[in-house]
């Protein structure tokens, strides 16, 4: 491996970063956030090249439940019920398939749901906490309440849901709280400074529910999750795609810190900056659909330099990562010129 280009920001200047507190260089997190494919073009030059640069956050993923099946050597360690999965429908691409098709089995999902104090999720985060150092440490699980309620209903009966099983969405979305307030809570108990979890709200041109219904029944939940996180003394970030601007006020009166990625194309970043930068840090996503994969390196560090001058607020506000996963047709010298570009001023 090759020896780091700049050096790791400290915990400190991460979380002046956070809470604008103060002018700091954009700390980075998701910056090497690889696309399905990625690795397999590069292997070891695309290895070599991103052991070059810095990792400002050390990230920790525990050991989530499995969808139809455990990822454990309990067998009831995943969200599905059912002993067979082989001829439920499809969704998401066909990636997925429906766990709950009927709201008849409901009880039966609830009683069955996975224990946030499964033995061994934790094991292998205890063992590599050596390795974060004086680094900020940061907790990390994939999707909280809408992209749990999708996986386990499908997108099709989950916009259904909102309208005819409300009350059912909010039993599940309570059963989904205190799971996560379980594991957000072992996280704490290990000495984090923050939790980081998914919630694609948004579309290309809107959010995949009205604001009436985040309000309803996403806001409370969203609130309550996050107020716990801040008892622990824990920040929240947030990875939402798509366009989230109707939300923003509700995630800010959620009292969330972080959100990512403020998505090219989707959202106007100079509309988000000037409305909401005293109210929340942006860990803001470089462009993965067209900037990188088309652009010229000079196109790559012309972006990086207008979004640092952009958004970084006088008292902070700003970090820096990928938009989502960095595609396989991205060239070698832009994913470069990028991690070189925010890393630029230290």
């Amino acid at each position: 491996m090759s020896e780091l280009k700049y050096k790791p920001l400290t915990k400190e200047q991460v979380i002046d970063a956070i809470e604008r507190k103060k002018f700091t260089i954009p700390p980075m997190f998701l910056h090497k956030f690889w696309g399905a494919g990625l690795l397999d073009k590069y292997g070891n030059s695309l290895t070599e090249l991103a052991s070059q640069y810095p990792d400002d956050v050390f990230a920790a993923w525990h050991t989530q439940p499995g969808f139809d099946k455990s990822t454990t050597d309990n067998p009831n360690y995943r969200f599905g019920y059912k002993e067979d999965y082989s001829q439920a429908a499809k969704h998401s691409i066909g990636e997925y398939m429906v766990l709950m098709d009927s709201w008849d089995d409901f009880d039966q999902f609830l009683n069955d749901f996975p224990d946030p104090n499964e033995k061994g999720i934790f094991d292998h985060i205890i063992k590599d906490l050596p390795n974060a150092g004086s680094r900020y440490k940061l907790g990390c699980f994939w999707s909280i309440f809408h992209e749990k309620f999708w996986e386990i209903r499908g997108m099709e009966n989950l916009m259904v849901d909102y309208y005819e099983h409300m009350d059912e969405l909010k039993i599940m979305g309570r059963k989904f709280l205190e799971f996560h307030k379980g594991i957000i809570s072992r996280y704490a108990q290990l000495g984090f400074d923050g939790i980081f979890s998914s919630d694609d709200l948004g579309h290309q041109s809107g959010p995949l529910m009205s604001p009436a219904v985040f309000e309803e029944l996403y806001l409370p939940l969203y609130k309550e999750l996050i107020g716990f996180t801040h008892s622990k003394n824990m920040h929240f970030w947030l990875h939402s795609c798509g366009d989230n601007t109707l939300l923003m006020d509700y995630l800010i009166e959620a009292g969330l810190d972080v959100l990512h990625p403020i998505q090219k194309h989707c959202m106007d970043e100079q509309q988000i900056f000037e409305k909401y930068s005293d109210s929340i840090s942006f860990l803001y996503g470089i462009d993965v659909q067209q900037l990188l994969p088309n652009g010229s390196t000079e196109d790559v560090r012309n972006e990086v330099r207008r979004i640092k001058s952009l958004f970084q607020h006088k008292n902070g506000g700003l970090l820096l990562g990928a938009g989502n996963g960095i595609m396989p047709d991205t060239p070698l010298e832009n994913i470069d010129a990028f991690l070189d570009e925010i890393c630029t001023g230290r």
